[in-house]
């Protein structure tokens, strides 16, 4: 399959929410021609469920089984996630994991900003919202553990103009080196990234309990290594990442279960 979009989705025993991930792709409003590369980790009956079904031409799924130490956790998605790279043949990657969706102009809009700044990074902002589809309007950073933590993160991200009270707008930014004050957050949903870049700059497979303590995942290090590597990023500022809190980073209490279990 030959497109200029390779939209990749990780998916695990969650087929509901996939279906609802697969439908936005399909919704996209996009002069580019679009693949969808959706990677079952481990989970036979969602096979089955994308088997049985008539699905679109740029639709594609493969069954991706687990060795005996493979397990849930930002290692084995940035496994995934390289596979993925490395079998497509497009010009651009994008990102979208089965929780989470996107407004029908967000691979265009990310198109446009990437051919209007010449960068191989673009990134858009983030709407959040509960598992239940209202909106986020809680005073609390969503990635703290720390209840205390979480309110001063909160402002501190309202000082740095990234969240407003009263919206689930979060204005990521990936802010270079030297910066005085920098923000540095971009949610794997929110990139569209060339091919060439991810080949050069593959999402690492190495995490410590560190990285679990300050709640680090493998868009945190793709983020940091892009940034030590100079690479210019752009953002259109339009929030079209649909990002459903309730997932792997900020649901604690599934971290600690063995199916979630952190590298």
């Amino acid at each position: 399959m030959s497109a200029t979009i390779t939209v990749i989705t990780l998916t695990r025993n969650r087929p509901e929410l996939l279906r609802r991930a697969m439908a936005s792709v399909q919704s996209q409003v996009c002069r580019q021609e679009i693949e969808h590369l959706v990677l079952i980790d481990d989970c036979p009956a969602t096979a089955d469920m994308l088997s049985g079904e008539d699905l679109p031409d740029y639709v594609a799924w493969r069954l991706m089984e687990r060795g005996p130490d493979d397990r849930s956790g930002p290692g084995r998605s940035s496994r995934l996630r390289n596979f993925g790279v490395q079998h497509s043949q497009s010009r651009w990657i994008a990102f979208l994991d089965d929780d989470n969706a996107w407004e029908p102009d967000h691979l265009q809009g990310l198109v446009d900003c990437a051919l209007e700044t010449g960068c191989r990074a673009v990134h858009s902002h983030v709407q959040a919202f509960n598992p239940d589809g209202t909106p986020y309007l809680e005073p609390l950073f969503p990635w703290s553990r720390d209840p205390e933590e979480a309110r001063e993160k909160y402002w501190e991200m309202v000082r740095k103009k990234v969240f407003t009270p009263g919206s689930n707008v979060f204005k990521d930014r990936a802010d270079p080196l030297g910066h005085p004050d920098p923000v540095r957050s971009v949610d794997t949903g929110a990139w569209l990234l060339t091919r060439e870049l991810l080949i050069e700059v593959p999402f690492t497979d190495e995490f410590f309990p560190e990285d679990h303590e300050n709640v680090t995942g493998e868009d945190d290090k793709l983020l940091a290594a892009l940034i030590a590597k100079g690479e210019p990023i752009a953002c259109n500022h339009k929030p079209t990442l649909i990002y459903y809190l309730g997932g792997y980073s900020n649901n604690f209490q599934e971290q600690y279960d063995d199916t979630f279990a952190w590298e």
